[in-house]
């Protein structure tokens, strides 16, 4: 009897799109997750100094504003738009979401985490230097995509009163999503770091690499 590799299809994308070392990554943590709960995210930066250049003729068609209350509760009703109950909570400790319109049209929206202590994942909830922002969840909708709007959302942010005095906006891309890294890379973000993660989902240890703990990166027991 033939063994079937689980997820060859995924296998053989990664490997066409991203060549055999992204292949193997990728077999290598399917298999490491069938022993255990094994992740590997990439901590990574955007300095306002890698801003990426605007386009003239195309900003002068985007706006954007930070949402209220009510706008989240108009956006739900969108399904594409992937407002849940999750993104209530966030808003209701504090995150603050910047909704983007593209000819006076609803395009997106990303959001930014306020207080230095965002939940990478479910149980990771880490410090984040004040001189940066925690930048997540940005989505663009179809129709609106070629206009430039992530690296637009990214000077918004940073122009915005709320956080003038940061030096940059923080996130994470894991190791094996290889079209996130790729497009992170092109809108100017560098890695600084990375954090492993061994055991269950459920019940996990952390470890910092020293370039994060250095930068005073680490695991707090729960968001403060």
């Amino acid at each position: 009897m033939a063994v079937q590799v689980p997820g060859w299809k995924a296998l053989r994308d990664v490997r066409e799109r991203f060549g055999m070392g992204a292949a193997l990554q990728h077999l290598l943590h399917r298999a490491i997750n069938l022993v255990m709960y094994f992740e590997w995210l990439n901590i990574i930066v955007l300095d306002r100094e890698r801003l990426r250049a605007l386009d003239p003729k195309l900003t002068a068609r985007l706006r954007s504003r930070l949402a209220t209350i009510d706008d989240l509760h108009a956006m739900r009703a969108n399904p594409k738009l992937d407002m849940d109950d999750e993104k209530f909570r966030l808003f209701d400790a504090g995150d603050a979401c910047l909704i983007s319109y593209a000819d006076d049209k609803l395009a997106g929206y990303t959001w930014a985490h306020t207080k230095g202590c965002p939940e990478l994942l479910p149980g990771l909830v880490i410090a984040v230097p004040r001189q940066y922002v925690y930048n997540f969840a940005a989505l663009t909708l179809p129709e609106f995509r070629g206009l430039g709007m992530q690296p637009y959302r990214h000077h918004q942010l940073l122009d915005n009163g709320l956080w003038q005095d940061k030096r940059g906006l923080v996130g994470f891309v894991l190791q094996t999503n290889f079209p996130s890294r790729k497009g992170q890379g092109k809108s100017g973000y560098r890695k600084i770091g990375s954090i492993w993660l061994f055991g269950s989902k459920r019940h996990f240890a952390a470890v910092f690499s020293r370039s994060l703990r250095k930068l005073g990166i680490h695991r707090l027991k729960s968001a403060q």
